[in-house]
């Protein structure tokens, strides 16, 4: 069976180190898996540090392996296999239990994690100190104490050095999440600050494990961590798994390749998570990122676009979890063999090991994408508090690189909004009928309320957008009410504010009668990198996937790791 991962850092000065050269991992030595032969099992302690780990080891296919959390805040769990199930009470590698083909997992004596939330002020990147000291400086300045603390890895693999490290700069910390978000945004509101919570661990999440097979009488316990396998190596599955499908709650039953384990999660409940290739991980996410009937090149440019978000993730979220990724989307959506296609596992395993990487090649390029950008994508300085990044600037559609390359400004945005231009991002009807231009409604009664409009401002007056990015997409809004009046900064934010609008790209103004606002807007989501209808078109028009990546990652170069 395949080793699991290992370790995570947590400190900027507690790093894995890694050399070029190498094939494979390299790390400190003592961060590895260890290897034992069947039957020799490992202490507690190395079974739960295991369990927050930002190492990955790679399988006898030569792929990394990854853990994703399945399901989280639950008192109970149900693994079932057609063969039967392995029970390893100390983990891969040591002692196995034959059951039957179905196990119930409970927890007993479960006592929460101990810790605290510190609200992250900034986020650079992690190899520019000068720009680190100054940040710190800076908040110095405002009267803050700030402290650095690094997240993400680097690891070496095929002659490359990877490094998708980054430095929070923290303020100050609660041991109330709920307190700590609500200071997070002040700060948002009042310093600009990044406004997201960064977990810093004093004791880690602690209880007892029981699985049982009712069918053979069997009962296995274990302290912290019960991992499970398939005896014929076939897929586990997880019983009542929720779906959030916007309409009444409801679970399904999901199956899922590679290894399960059951661990407690930071508030004292039970945790759920796979250990899988990232080309199985990845034939379980990409058909819920893009219509698996697109063209070949698409989904290709689409598999790279997924693995590089997937290893850019690693070691930067879900560090007070026992796993390195979610199946989320605060991750990447991943359902497991339910949601694989035939089309889109072959276009992971066409691109296996294919990455998207910035120039000198030890950085991978962040590989964000969205449906559709309207026809001019964002620079993600723009959407995102972050520095600008070079292979993530705003450039119109190819096919209006000649009209627009000086992008969308006040002079051409109504035009540019009131029009359809032909573009490779406007999809036809049977994919999409209002992505790339649509128009909407709002009623100026109905607005405060939504996020980011207090109640209080009551009913809107007046909409103006007073700053936007280089695609026309609005990033500050003063919104007028007879309360009084708000500033809302941040693409995402202002969408949410407008009652959950596609895209911030809009112009916005009363109608005829002064009752009602009327938006006209372009594109669906943040805009920012690939533009998944502009790859499908792209494709349809014969260009590759390399072509594809390359137009939208500016300098980035294809690389194969493994």
């Amino acid at each position: 069976m395949p080793p699991h991962p290992a370790t995570r850092s947590l400190s900027r000065r507690v790093l894995l180190r890694a050399a070029a050269g190498a094939t494979g991992l390299i790390a400190c030595s003592s961060l590895l898996w260890p290897t034992r032969a069947q039957g020799s099992d490992l202490s507690l302690a190395d079974r739960i540090k295991l369990l927050y780990s930002n190492q990955f080891h790679f399988n006898d296919r030569g792929q990394p392996q990854i853990t994703v959390g399945l399901v989280s805040g639950v008192e109970e769990v149900t693994l079932s296999a057609p063969g039967g199930l392995v029970v390893m009470p100390s983990g891969i590698g040591g002692t196995t239990i034959d059951g039957g083909m179905r196990f119930t997992i409970r927890l007993q004596r479960a006592r929460p994690a101990r810790q605290q939330f510190a609200v992250v002020l900034e986020e650079l990147a992690g190899s520019n100190n000068g720009a680190i000291d100054r940040a710190i400086a800076r908040w110095k300045s405002k009267g803050f104490d700030p402290t650095d603390h690094e997240v993400g890895t680097v690891f070496g693999v095929s002659g490359h050095v990877l490094d998708n490290r980054r430095v929070l700069v923290v303020g100050e910390r609660f041991t109330s999440e709920e307190e700590a978000r609500r200071r997070a945004e002040a700060l948002r509101q009042r310093h600009g600050a990044v406004a997201k919570l960064h977990p810093i661990v004093a004791e880690r999440a602690s209880g007892s494990l029981v699985a049982e097979d009712d069918a053979r009488g069997l009962r296995v316990a274990a302290e912290g961590v019960l991992w499970f396998a398939a005896k014929d190596g076939g897929p586990i599955t997880l019983h009542q798994v929720p779906v959030d499908n916007n309409a009444a709650p409801r679970t399904e039953a999901r199956e899922y390749r590679g290894s399960v384990y059951v661990a407690i999660d930071r508030h004292g409940k039970l945790a759920v998570a796979n250990l899988v290739s990232e080309s199985d991980l990845l034939c379980g996410l990409v058909p819920a990122e893009i219509f698996a009937s697109s063209p070949a090149a698409a989904l290709r440019a689409q598999a790279v676009a997924a693995r590089g978000q997937m290893l850019a993730k690693v070691g930067s979220r879900h560090l007070d979890d026992p796993f390195l990724l979610c199946a989320e989307q605060h991750c990447q959506v991943y359902a497991g063999r339910i949601r694989e296609h035939e089309r889109t596992n072959a276009a992971v395993r066409f691109t296996a090991g294919h990455v998207a990487m910035r120039p000198g090649q030890t950085q991978l390029v962040d590989t964000v994408y969205s449906a559709n950008c309207g026809g001019h994508s964002e620079d993600n300085d723009v959407v995102w508090p972050s520095e600008p990044d070079p292979q993530l600037r705003g450039q119109p559609d190819p096919l209006l690189a000649k009209a627009f390359a000086a992008g969308i400004t006040a002079a051409n945005l109504e035009a540019w909004l009131r029009s359809t231009p032909k573009a490779y991002s406007l999809p036809p009807p049977e994919i999409s009928k209002h992505a790339y231009r649509w128009r909407e409604v709002l009623d100026p009664n109905k607005l405060a309320g939504n996020p980011g409009i207090p109640e209080e401002l009551g009913r809107v007056d007046a909409l103006e957008v007073s700053e936007r990015g280089r695609s026309g997409r609005a990033t500050r809004l003063r919104v007028t009410g007879k309360g009084g009046v708000i500033d809302i900064v941040g693409e995402l934010r202002i969408r949410k504010a407008l009652g959950g609008l596609r895209s911030s790209m809009f112009l916005v103004a009363p109608d005829k009668d002064g009752d009602h606002f009327v938006v006209h807007g372009g594109g669906h989501g943040h805009g920012v990198g690939l533009c998944q209808h502009g790859a499908m078109g792209m494709a349809e028009a014969g260009k590759s996937y390399e072509q594809i990546l390359a137009h939208y990652y500016r300098g980035a170069k294809i690389v194969a790791l493994w």
